[in-house]
């Protein structure tokens, strides 16, 4: 059964998680208040609608508890924002996120309801830093917690034909590998003496920061 969602506001954020969901494979509803920009996206979601989501009126008609998830994707308008996660959290949203411009709204967002409160231009600047920071070759492929995410990356020179009890990868860089990609093969469950060798793909569960850090200072130090 497909998930459903509804999106508030049509702005950059708004539109392009509307059409990401969608595309997914999600029913996806939008909302906003102005008609060209709910027209410009009709084609490329499941519903539309042109409504003013800070009208209790308006709101009550939605069936905001019909949708397994709500994003107020309202940013700049910050009393809009304020009102429209108000309106949603009373009219039985089942899972809302929305939108914050500022720490403080994000504070106001989180004291009157909304689960999760995201910071989509922060979020993309500090990952846009990573990214340049990053050692060449480390793709993240998922977060457990702040420090903790698992991740790929390619065995450098000093790795190679090194067994991984003689790396002590967990010790320098807060690592633990899961399985090794070598060619068409892959390695799951490594053992000590699983030998390494330059280019191996190695995926891992770990400390992402202090493993970037290690594996720079191997390569300004090789």
């Amino acid at each position: 059964m497909k998930r459903q969602y509804l999106v508030i506001g049509l702005g950059r954020f708004g539109t392009s998680l509307s059409i990401y969901l969608h595309n997914l494979g999600a029913e996806v509803m939008v909302v906003d208040k102005r008609e060209s920009l709910v027209n410009e996206i009709a084609d490329s979601v499941t519903h539309s609608l042109i409504a003013d989501t800070t009208d209790e009126r308006a709101v009550k008609d939605m069936g905001i508890d019909q949708f397994d998830n709500v994003i107020c994707a309202i940013g700049s308008d910050i009393e809009a924002s304020l009102m429209t996660t108000l309106l949603m959290r009373e009219f039985g949203a089942k899972h809302l996120t929305s939108k914050a411009s500022t720490g403080l709204h994000g504070r106001l967002l989180e004291k009157i309801g909304a689960d999760r409160v995201v910071y989509p231009e922060r979020d993309m600047a500090y990952k846009l830093a990573r990214d340049y920071q990053a050692t060449p070759g480390i793709e993240e492929l998922m977060t457990f917690t702040v420090n903790q995410k698992m991740f790929e990356f390619k065995a450098p020179a000093a790795f190679n034909k090194h067994t991984l009890k003689e790396l002590h990868l967990r010790h320098t860089f807060g690592i633990n590998v899961v399985a090794i990609r070598r060619g068409e093969s892959i390695v799951t469950s490594p053992g000590a003496n699983e030998i390494i060798y330059q280019g191996d793909g190695m995926l891992v569960v770990g400390e992402v920061e202090k493993a970037l850090r290690a594996l720079q200072n191997l390569e300004r130090n090789k």
